[in-house]
Order: structure tokens, then C-alpha cells, then sequence
């Protein structure tokens, strides 16, 4: 019977190819490495050689180096049984002397069935089949009609091996296995100690710290790693100093700014008063106009100048949405009505109340409040298209009430005080134009300027 032997150390790849083979009239050996399959071919010649590539130890490629190289087994068919793949892997294999290649991921009977066909492999039915077909016929023959050269039949050779000759083989084979079982021990004994030693050595080297020009490299580690950590505190230091500093500079650079904004506002106002006042100037220039014209230059007295100096420099201004009225132009219209009255005028003081048109929106609540100052005035309202009225009625407070009352000079008849309500009219600063380009808080600024009490003056 014919053999064929599978190396390959897979126990699942070895059992598959096996029960495949075991359609065919063959004698399956198995054995799991290059190494042991060399010491085989060394006493036994198989039929066919199953050789997978990838193995512990020798791969399939330097095997069927060594099966080729040696003239006893260049003769035997090697198929490699593995599951590489690639025309550049079945080149080389070709190359080096394989009949075939098959795939284990995709091996099929059909497959192996093709290729043991090349080596006149056939499964066990196909080969009784051949046989009875082969057989001679038996004939009589006439030995006396044979002639006499030719009465000799030759016999076919025994099939079956010399069993002394298996037993002698099978010896040796296990001569070999545990040779090669040996050697397998060694190797792997040989490589523990290889291992140990290199294992003590390393240790070894590791407890013998290293050192330059004789110190150890643990100290310069911890000396340069204090130098680090003295730079780290160091540079940490300079930063947190500058941004200190940093801080200070810009908290210095708010509070100028701030103080800027503060004398800017402060200027706003001064100019503003000195623009009331020069207004206000200009009206009592013609007033006095009027009484030199009338009384004479020396009908004017010092003290009614003194009073009416007094009474320019007074603000008589009220912010959008205050009363006219209230306490604060009450105070200033008393010292003015008792100044006069000291001065030696008798007259009539004529107050009339003016509004800004102010611009501005509606809230949340329904209040119209000024509108923020970067809005464009024609997107607010005007408080001229409120349709507001201006009635005295509406702007006679407590406090004035109080004044006409308990003020002494206006009991006594001396002074006479007339209360008007000019409304949105006769402004004292006309308003900028165009108003397509004017923003709320430059048409505000003109109308706060505009809400004011002006004071006359008649004799009487």
C-alpha cells in the first residue's frame, strides 16, 4: 500500500486533510514539523508529501530545500498544503520544486482528487474498478504447442512489503523520534539557560547604577532635575510679577480713561451753562436795553444789575420728565425774589416753562423714555407727535404753590410773579438737520437745552 505523509502542526489541518485521503488506497502518516518529517523521509519513501509552509521551527520553503537537494527524495512529489496565497507565493514554490499548491481555506475533494490524478492516485472505487478491467483472461494453453524457449510465465511481484523489512523500518522511525524528541529537549533546555543567564546578567547590570566621571547618574537626575524645578519656580515668579504689572498698567489706564470721561463730561456741562448763560445774557442786554431807553442810564440800579447777575448764573434747567417746578428751581426763584426785593425792585418776574422735543420710544411698562442714544431719530418718536398739551394747571407744584404764599416781597405786593407754559415752541437751540444721519443722543443733548424755565422782568 502506498503512503502519503502530512506535515503540518496544525492538529485541525492535519485531521481535514486526513479524512479526505481516507478515500484513497493510502497509508496517511503525520507528522508536525520540517524537522521530524526530513527524519522520516530518512528510512521511508511515501508516495506523496502534504507540506504545509508556516511551522515552528523550519518552514515548509527550507524543507523542500533540503527534500530536493538530496537525491533520495528529489523524486518525491511535494504538494504544499497552507493557506498562502498570491501568483508571487505559487512562483516560488513552482521554483523550488512543488507539484502543486492547495489551499486550506478553500481545499476541495475535487481539488485534491485533480492533483492526486497527476501522481495515477485514484480513490478505492475507481481503483477496483481499474482493476477487474485489467485483468487477463484466462486461457488454455497447449504446452505442446508452446515452444519450448517459451514455457516459462513470469509473475508479477508481490504487492505486499517484506514484513521483516516494515518491522527494521519501523524501528529505525522510532529511533528517530526520539532522537529527534531529544534534541527538541535540549534545544529547548539549552534556551532556558540561555535565558536565565541573560535574565542574571541584566539584573545585574540593573542593581550596578552607572556613573559619570564617578557620579552616580541618580544624583545628577535629581540635581538637574532641582535645577528644572528652580527654573519652573523662577520663570512662574516673573510671569505672575508681570501679570501683576501688567494688571496695574491697564487698572491705571481705566482710571485715566475714566477721569478723561469724567473731565470731558464735566466740560459738556460748563459749556453748556456758559451757552444758557450767554442766551440768558443776551435777553436781559435787551431787557436793560429797553428800561435805558425808557427810565434812563440812571434809572438802572447797581443792586438790580448785581440781582440780575445773580440770576444768569443760576441754571434754570430740568431734566426730560421732572417736574418744572420742583423743589431745587423753587429755591433758586426764592433767593431771586428776595435778592430783588433787597436791590429795590419792584416789578413783575414773568417764568415761562419751555420742553425739549425730545426724542424717544416706549418701553415695557408703556412709558415713553429717551431712546438709546445710537438710534437713528428717525426711528424713535418725536414727543412733537405725542400731541401733548400744555396747560399752567399741570405744572403748578406744592412747592411753588408754597412759594406764592409765604414769600414776603410777593405778600407785600412789591414783586408780582407770572407763571406761562410756552410749550414745544420757541426754542433756545434750533435742532440739527438733516435728520436722516442724526443720532437720538445728538437731538437729545439740544432738547435737554431746550427744556428750561426762562425769567423776565417788567417794572411796574
Amino acid at each position: 500500500m502506498q503512503r502519503a505523509l502530512i506535515v503540518d502542526d496544525s492538529k485541525t489541518a492535519q485531521v481535514r486533510l486526513r479524512k479526505m485521503l481516507s478515500r484513497y488506497d493510502l497509508a496517511v502518516d503525520i507528522v508536525s514539523s520540517a524537522e521530524e518529517a526530513l527524519g522520516y523521509l530518512s528510512y521511508r519513501m511515501p508516495a506523496v508529501v502534504f507540506m504545509d509552509h508556516h511551522m515552528e521551527g523550519m518552514d515548509g520553503f527550507e524543507a523542500l530545500k533540503i527534500i530536493k537537494a538530496n537525491p533520495n527524495t528529489a523524486t518525491i512529489p511535494v504538494i504544499m498544503y497552507t493557506s498562502q496565497k498570491g501568483d508571487v507565493y505559487v512562483g516560488q514554490a513552482r521554483a523550488l520544486g512543488a507539484l502543486d499548491i492547495l489551499s486550506k481555506e478553500i481545499i476541495k475533494p475535487s481539488s485534491l482528487e485533480r492533483v492526486l490524478a497527476c501522481l495515477h492516485i485514484v480513490p478505492k472505487g475507481e481503483a477496483e474498478d481499474a482493476a477487474v478491467a485489467t485483468k487477463p483472461v484466462n486461457t488454455v494453453i497447449d504446452p505442446v504447442s508452446m515452444p519450448a524457449e517459451k514455457t516459462h510465465v513470469d509473475l508479477p511481484p508481490a504487492n505486499d512489503e517484506d514484513p521483516v523489512l516494515v518491522k527494521v523500518q519501523t524501528q529505525v522511525a522510532k529511533l528517530f523520534e526520539m532522537h529527534i524528541a531529544d534534541v527538541r529537549q535540549q534545544i529547548a533546555d539549552n534556551s532556558r539557560f540561555i535565558v536565565r543567564r541573560l535574565s542574571g546578567e541584566l539584573e545585574k547590570n540593573q542593581k550596578t547604577e552607572p556613573t559619570i566621571d564617578d557620579v552616580p547618574v541618580s544624583v545628577l537626575n535629581a540635581e538637574l532635575t532641582a535645577e528644572n524645578r528652580r527654573g519652573q519656580f523662577i520663570s512662574s515668579s516673573l510671569l505672575f510679577l508681570i501679570f501683576i504689572g501688567l494688571g496695574l498698567i491697564a487698572w491705571e489706564l481705566y482710571d485715566s480713561k475714566r477721569d478723561n470721561q469724567f473731565i470731558k463730561q464735566q466740560y459738556s456741562q460748563l459749556m453748556k451753562l456758559n451757552t444758557d448763560n450767554q442766551a440768558l445774557i443776551s435777553s436781559l442786554t435787551e431787557y436793560l436795553s429797553a428800561q435805558e431807553t425808557e427810565h434812563g442810564l440812571d434809572g438802572v440800579d447797581p443792586a438790580v444789575m448785581d440781582v440780575v447777575s445773580w440770576a444768569l448764573e443760576n441754571n434754570m434747567h430740568f431734566d426730560y420728565g421732572a417736574q418744572p417746578l420742583g423743589e431745587e428751581q423753587i429755591v433758586k426763584l426764592n433767593a431771586l425774589t428776595y435778592q430783588l426785593a433787597a436791590a429795590g425792585f419792584t416789578g413783575l418776574v414773568e417764568l415761562d416753562i419751555h420742553f425739549g422735543n425730545f426724542c424717544v420710544q416706549m418701553n415695557s411698562a408703556g412709558d415713553w423714555v429717551l431712546a438709546a442714544p445710537e438710534t437713528l431719530v428717525q426711528n424713535c418718536v418725536l414727543v412733537s407727535d405725542l400731541n401733548r398739551e400744555y396747560q399752567v394747571g399741570d405744572y403748578l407744584s406744592m412747592p411753588f404753590l408754597g412759594y406764592e404764599q409765604n414769600a414776603q416781597p410777593i405778600k407785600e405786593g412789591r414783586i408780582s410773579v407770572s407763571l406761562g407754559v410756552s410749550g414745544l415752541a420757541q426754542p433756545k437751540m434750533a435742532y440739527p438737520e438733516p435728520i436722516e444721519t442724526v443720532t437720538a443722543g445728538q437731538w437729545n443733548a439740544i432738547a435737554a437745552k431746550n427744556n428750561r424755565i426762562s425769567v423776565g422782568f417788567s417794572y411796574l
